[in-house]
């Protein structure tokens, strides 16, 4: 049974570690070099949307837990127990003063990384022309 759980988990680590491999050297370059500027965006998205909504949304995985029927080698039946997730979404009280301020940051960031990820790009295709 253990076998069987680790299968999902490495299954997706060898789809993520293949299409890795399929990127160019400048492509990795390039993503790396413009991470901050995605995490940024992502950031200033999700502020903006709280402030649209008038509150914010905490995710959470809650485990289920389901009880079957499995069979063992030699096909005699035992109880075993297969956890699941399942997401949910909580509303959460925030200030709207605060979360304005934090978007006010997050864009003034923003265009800083922007020019840091410009400067790493150029480098990037320097180092690795195509």
């Amino acid at each position: 049974m253990f076998v069987f759980n680790r299968i999902p988990t490495l299954t997706g680590l060898a789809l993520v570690l293949g299409l890795a491999s399929c990127a160019t050297p400048q492509q990795r370059c390039i993503a790396g070099a413009s991470a901050d500027v995605r995490t940024l965006q992502s950031q200033i998205e999700t502020a903006e949307a709280n402030i649209a909504r008038g509150y914010a949304l905490h995710r959470q995985s809650i485990p289920i837990t389901n009880t079957r029927v499995c069979y063992d080698a030699k096909k005699r039946p035992y109880t075993c127990h297969r956890t699941a997730y399942r997401q949910i979404e909580t509303p959460v009280t925030i200030d709207i003063g605060n979360e304005k301020a934090k978007l006010a940051s997050l864009k003034a960031k923003l265009g800083q990384a922007q020019r840091k990820a410009a400067a790493g790009i150029r480098a990037c295709r320097q180092t690795y022309p195509e």
